[in-house]
């Protein structure tokens, strides 16, 4: 008779325990929902398939969007809606009185997700002189920074 007394109170724990339970379940759900939402954050940098350069008077500009254009992990596009990211810059050059003049450029880079508008890489490096040398060690640089983001993923 105890046994059958305990089948009968069985069922009326569980449902009054169903509120509870289905409280649980749904903001279990909401949790998840909230995780997966927060980490729909920018792309990571080896992410990136294409990439837009916005455009600059500086002459610098199309020195970095040549480089990018011979390396194949990733294209460069002419619409910005169609980038994963874009690309901007500004450089500063400044003259340094000295025994022998010297111009010393100063760009700082920035790749930006397009959708979540934050950024995802950014250098700034200077040079003396050659321009073209600091393009190439700027592209040096996002290639190195994008091999290592996809080893840590």
């Amino acid at each position: 008779m105890t046994s059958l007394r305990r089948l009968r109170c069985f069922p009326l724990r569980i449902s009054r325990n169903l509120p509870a339970i289905f409280t649980l379940l749904f903001f279990s759900a909401g949790l998840l929902a909230a995780q997966a939402t927060l980490s729909a954050g920018p792309l990571l940098l080896h992410q990136l398939r294409t990439i837009y350069v916005a455009p600059s008077s500086d002459t610098f500009v199309p020195l970095l969007k040549a480089r990018l254009e011979k390396w194949s992990a990733v294209a460069i596009t002419s619409k910005p809606e169609e980038a994963d990211a874009i690309l901007t810059c500004q450089t500063e050059s400044t003259i340094v009185p000295a025994k022998v003049v010297m111009r010393n450029t100063t760009a700082e880079v920035t790749l930006v997700d397009r959708r979540s508008q934050r950024p995802i890489w950014k250098t700034a490096k200077s040079a003396a002189f050659d321009i073209n040398r600091l393009a190439d060690d700027i592209i040096d640089q996002l290639k190195k920074d994008f091999r290592k983001s996809a080893s840590e993923y």
